[in-house]
């Protein structure tokens, strides 16, 4: 362990960012800190230290070196000095490019064999189109540093005190050692994700206890893991899935979901639980291998980073399915679907389950009752039974398809009866969650065909909100509509009947209008059951208490039989 200055780091050097890293992940804001760190160096005339840098020895090349932790800073200096060496005379141009940037066409810095091309192409001034999560983090700050540096008087003085910053470096002679040391929280505020510290642990005890035997596997794995997630989260924010686009969704909510498919201590763990598990089981095993005999540690490590690997791949297939295959779109996108029910999907789909037809009812497949659940008990119910799901995950595999039918049924039954489903139909039920994909499937139930995904983002992009016939705010005397007094509007005002989608700008534009000053805008409506109620409230010159009662009925038994178990 040793400080260091910039300068004395890279001379001589060649890094490399390894395959099991994730990708770059700065942002905007930890760029600007960098930058204020250098601009106080400069006020001050002074040494400054901005964070520490843990490296491994390459086996073959003396001048190559791994970058097990601090790649963000190591990346940024790179970008920064990149673009600061443009703007300098030739002859230092040329000087500072061999030392920060290149050298005989050999790059100071390669990131991820993903963003190599990318990165490259960024030092050149070439902004391509990002194509994953980590080259647009890596966009954005290269787009945050052109405008800093062009901001910079004395690009060479800022360079040269980029020169004076010092890291803490350790440097060790192979990368399950290197790991063993790896900081907990890096020094800038991106703190590791718990499925990163997951994968430290698991080459600590692969280092310290079975020879090294698992450090290359285990970093194959978790390679493969940070790429899939990106993926994951790619395909999440590009078709806006509530759930996955949220921007404190990362790596951990997968290993949460996961562990409730493989293990049964806990239906609803934090990430840090699932750390906590797996240290107290790998320290347990460390305990009772009082021969030395570690066997049983090897076997777990294999075990538990394979259905990790695995769960991992799943839920990126059926994520993925989302972009191409309409049901999976209505399903992730439009009914949003609940996180409980995503260890379950996941697994699922692991197992090869979730397309295939029900063995007592084969006109339905098992894709037909999750989303049949989701519709009924977590977004019209409005309830969240998850011990009974995380319970049922966990069994699944060990489950013959007849069982899981009957389960599945059970389970519907159980929270949410027929009965007990009608009585929610017929009910209050503008705040249900399952409104958007309700309308839009008895829409297209009215038009007699499906709409495609690429007509699905269509009626996504227009913003699908619920409009309210009678408005919320009534400018008509109740008895005339033949509703008995205020208070019995009211009671209907949040009904089925009296409720149709609508897109946002038309919904703006009826705001509070009369039914039948309505009829406009829901005339040019995309939703087929409002532009036949458009036609229903002219042919009628108005619209009451008996046409909502109609209505109700008539959409509440279409819910009914559509989720009809």
């Amino acid at each position: 362990m040793a400080g260091i200055k910039i300068r004395d780091f890279f001379n001589g050097r060649f890094f490399e960012i390894p395959k099991y890293q994730r990708g770059y992940a700065w942002e905007k804001n930890n760029v600007r800190d960098l930058f204020n760190d250098v601009t106080e160096a400069v006020e001050t005339n002074s040494n400054h230290y901005i964070g520490t840098i843990v490296l491994s020895r390459d086996d073959d090349d003396d001048e190559k070196f791994h970058v097990v932790d601090g790649q963000q800073r190591i990346t940024t200096i790179t970008l920064m000095m990149a673009e600061l060496v443009k703007h300098l005379e030739e002859r230092d141009s040329h000087f500072y490019e061999r030392i920060y940037i290149s050298e005989s066409d050999r790059h100071r810095l390669l990131p991820l064999s993903r963003d190599q091309k990318y990165f490259v192409d960024l030092l050149g001034g070439t902004v391509g189109e990002p194509q994953n999560k980590s080259q647009r983090f890596l966009s954005g700050a290269f787009e945050e540093i052109e405008a800093k540096v062009a901001a910079i008087p004395d690009k060479l003085k800022f360079l040269k005190s980029i020169e004076k910053l010092e890291i803490m470096e350790f440097v060790e002679n192979s990368e399950g050692d290197a790991i063993r040391i790896f900081q907990t929280v890096n020094d800038r505020g991106k703190p590791l994700s718990n499925i990163e510290k997951a994968k430290s642990l698991l080459i600590y005890f692969s280092n310290r206890y079975l020879g090294k035997r698992l450090d290359n596997s285990i970093n194959d794995i978790f390679s493969d893991i940070f790429e899939i997630y990106d993926d994951i989260k790619h395909i999440g924010e590009s078709l806006n899935i509530t759930l996955i686009a949220n921007k404190d969704f990362n790596e951990d909510n997968i290993m949460r979901y996961h562990f409730v498919s493989f293990s049964d201590e806990d239906y609803d763990p934090s990430a840090s639980q699932v750390l906590n598990f797996l240290k107290r089981r790998l320290t347990k095993m460390r305990s009772d291998a009082g021969d030395g005999d570690f066997s049983e540690m090897e076997a777990f490590i294999k075990e538990y980073a394979s259905s990790l690997h695995d769960f991992f791949f799943a839920c990126r297939q059926v994520v993925q399915k989302a972009e191409t295959n309409e049901k999976y779109y209505r399903l992730f996108v439009i009914l949003n679907l609940s996180a409980t029910l995503y260890p379950l999907v996941t697994k699922m789909e692991a197992l090869g389950l979730i397309d295939k037809p029900l063995p007592k009812r084969s006109h339905y497949t098992f894709f037909d009752l999750i989303e049949l659940i989701d519709v009924r008990v977590y977004k019209t119910r409005g309830t969240d039974p998850k011990s009974h799901i995380a319970n049922f995950t966990h069994s699944l595999a060990n489950r013959n398809e007849g069982d899981v039918e009957n389960w599945l049924i059970w389970f519907n039954g159980h929270w949410m009866p027929k009965e007990l489903f009608q009585s929610y139909l017929w009910g209050n039920i503008y705040g249900n969650r399952a409104l958007n994909h309700i309308f839009l499937t008895y829409s297209e139930h009215l038009s007699g065909k499906l709409n495609n995904v690429d007509q699905l983002k269509a009626f996504v992009g227009r913003v699908p909100t619920i409009e309210h016939v009678l408005s919320q705010t009534p400018k008509f005397a109740p008895k005339g509509l033949g509703f008995k007094n205020t208070e019995d509007f009211l009671s209907f005002e949040d009904s089925l009947g009296n409720l149709t989608p609508l897109e946002k700008s038309l919904n703006s534009a009826a705001r509070n209008k009369g039914a039948t000053d309505k009829i406009e805008f829901y005339n040019r409506s995309k939703y087929k059951m409002t532009r036949l109620l458009g036609s229903a409230i002219d042919t009628a010159n108005g619209f009451n208490k008996k046409q909502i009662e109609d209505r109700t009925t008539e959409v509440g038994t279409y819910c009914l039989e559509r989720w009809w178990c």
